[in-house]
């Protein structure tokens, strides 16, 4: 895999962090993530949309990078970047799961599965 410098790192894909400072609402008033994560927190329509970004078990999840497995999990820099929560749910099934196109190979040695 391709070593990056940590400027390199966070020009590429930094800020990607589907429920952490955004939210987006369906049509249909789901709250998700973002909206290329199909993952719903709850809808307008019957939630508080403050308590649901706040309280939530899915935005408090994608709120701790440190709970990502794979490579973002152990990415030294996966406070600042993330990865992309979307990408790793359409690659795994998992939104906590390792953004699957990042080419960053972390240098961390802890290992989460």
């Amino acid at each position: 895999m391709l070593q990056r410098r940590h400027a390199d790192a966070a020009g590429h894909g930094a800020g990607i962090r589907d429920g952490n400072g955004v939210m987006f609402i369906s049509h249909r008033g789901d709250v998700q993530p973002s909206g290329f994560l199909p993952v719903s927190a709850g809808n307008v329509r019957t939630d508080d949309v403050v308590s649901m970004y706040r309280d939530s078990p899915l935005f408090r999840r994608l709120r701790r990078p440190d709970l990502f497995t794979g490579r973002c999990g152990r990415c030294e820099f996966h406070s600042y970047c993330g990865g992309s929560r979307a990408r790793a749910y359409a690659a795994s099934g998992d939104p906590f799961a390792e953004d699957p196109l990042c080419p960053y190979e972390p240098r961390r040695g802890l290992q989460r599965a």
